[in-house]
């Protein structure tokens, strides 16, 4: 029977042919936190080059090309995805954009381009509301017109279809993925709870990615997370680790855990349990 030329939706390894060894071990992370933690930091100053940032609406990571290397400076790239009015964003430009990034994606990272690099969203949370306005608001739009409510989470079966399958997609290419989310404050009766937050972050990238690291600052003179005493200058940043997935014992002996100054060489070897390859090697 002759062989289609169609790609097929699957790839298949078997175990008898796989060799353990040095080389690198790539895998996917979702980086939380409120403002000014350290999310684009930690993915792009101390993640593996080469390294692809995608801002997707958020702030502008062309500051950071001044505290790189030369070298660092030379195997970055950097796209800035942005309203093109004051109005800001359209749902068709939004579309738009969707269609780009996966585009970006396509051209960086496809035929192992990109195999031991790094591939930033940030932010992941812009992204979801992107994805939400293009696909899920349409959806529960049509139910309101059509039954007069929309009927919950029916609403968002096709956009988190497309979540899961550009993340599975951008796994599979042999590069390490991570995406940002930005904090929330959780509520209960009585307003927001002090000192509580949640990532805004798509359901099933949490299910996803191996890795949830929650930056957090503290006060250097106090321990606190939500210091404003007068006098009480300086903050240590930390990556409180949320999860460890695909590690022997299940990530429960890391859960809770707190790095100082937290940088990828350190999570890469918690993680993996080897030291991180020097160019992939």
């Amino acid at each position: 029977m002759p062989e289609s030329s169609e790609q097929l939706p699957y790839t298949k390894l078997d175990g008898a042919d796989f060799v353990a060894s040095d080389i690198i071990q790539p895998f996917s992370l979702s980086v939380e936190g409120l403002e000014c933690t350290g999310k684009t930091r930690l993915s792009l100053m101390t993640t593996p080059t080469p390294v692809v940032h995608v801002n997707f609406s958020d702030r502008s990571a062309a500051g950071w090309l001044y505290s790189m290397d030369a070298e660092r400076r030379k195997a970055t790239r950097l796209y800035d995805f942005r309203a093109n009015t004051a109005t800001g964003w359209t749902r068709p430009e939004g579309l738009k954009s969707l269609a780009a990034l996966s585009q970006v994606a396509q051209d960086e990272m496809s035929d192992g381009k990109l195999a031991g690099g790094t591939f930033v969203i940030d932010s992941g949370s812009t992204w979801w509301d992107v994805i939400q306005e293009v696909y899920v608001a349409p959806e529960a739009e049509r139910q309101q017109r059509e039954f007069g409510k929309q009927l919950g989470g029916l609403a968002f079966g096709s956009g988190n279809l497309i979540v899961k399958g550009i993340v599975n997609w951008l796994k599979a290419q042999g590069a390490f993925v991570i995406l940002t989310h930005q904090m929330a404050p959780l509520w209960d009766t009585k307003g927001p709870v002090p000192g509580a937050y949640k990532a805004r972050i798509n359901s099933q990238v949490s299910y996803m990615v191996e890795v949830r690291l929650q930056l957090i600052m503290k006060c250097n003179t106090c321990g606190s997370t939500e210091c404003y005493a007068s006098g009480h200058v300086g903050r240590t940043h930390y990556a409180r680790i949320v999860k460890f997935g695909n590690t022997q014992d299940g990530g429960s002996n890391y859960i809770g855990m707190e790095l100082p100054d937290p940088n990828f060489t350190t999570i890469y070897k918690l993680y993996t349990g080897r030291d991180l390859p020097t160019n992939g090697s």
